[in-house]
């Protein structure tokens, strides 16, 4: 396995930052100039300058080699390809604070695909809550009644969160299907087909 890089407090800032994980990502992949830096990431070149300089100086991309030309040499940059980063470097003062900020931001755009999604059926979205066989439902749905034609029929759409009582056998076993059910759909992918974002997510223990 390739050798990694533990982050310092300064360096996690940088690494966890959305604005340069295009960028870490560009030179993970080779060195690069800061003119391909503006180039790829559509940037104008004082800018790409300025953040290759911040993570030089943070000790997260190292120049690795000098082009020499007439005139400036030309610094090419690269970031190393494994980082760890520890949560108790970062800002956050638990476990799940770190989790929930890097979740947070996705989850987000999950729920705002989701309700462009829906507004293709009807304009008028809200809650019905109604009596259960021993706590109440609350569900998604429009005026006419909650949406389960949508959710549980053939529009690809899930919004599903489901509470299992299961041994750990079971959810092991439930764990490996779902893997291997996400691996094969990964063999389906059609080029220039829609894009579509599945979240999964099994932990012990239960939610209200």
């Amino acid at each position: 396995m390739t050798a990694h890089h533990v982050a310092t407090s300064q360096q996690a800032a940088l690494l966890l930052h959305p604005e340069f994980r295009p960028l870490l990502q560009y030179l993970m992949q080779d060195a690069r100039s800061a003119t391909e830096v503006a180039h790829r990431l559509q940037l104008p070149l004082p800018r790409a300058s300025y953040l290759l300089l911040k993570l030089q100086r943070a000790g997260v991309a190292v120049v690795e080699r000098v082009d020499p030309r007439a005139g400036r040499p030309i610094q090419r940059y690269r970031v190393a390809p494994r980082w760890f980063i520890p949560y108790d470097v970062t800002a956050a003062e638990t476990l799940d604070a770190f989790w929930w900020g890097q979740i947070r931001p996705r989850m987000a755009q999950i729920a705002t695909l989701a309700a462009r999604q829906a507004q293709d059926y009807a304009p008028v979205w809200g809650l019905w809550l109604s009596q259960g066989e021993t706590d109440s439902n609350l569900e998604i749905g429009d005026e006419a009644g909650p949406a389960r034609d949508v959710f549980a029929g053939d529009e690809p759409l899930m919004l599903t969160i489901a509470g299992l009582r299961l041994n750990e056998a079971q959810a092991r076993l439930l764990k490996r299907q779902l893997l291997n059910l996400l691996e094969e759909a990964a063999r389906w992918e059609t080029p220039n087909a829609p894009e579509y974002t599945l979240s999964l997510l099994l932990v012990r223990g239960g939610v209200e």
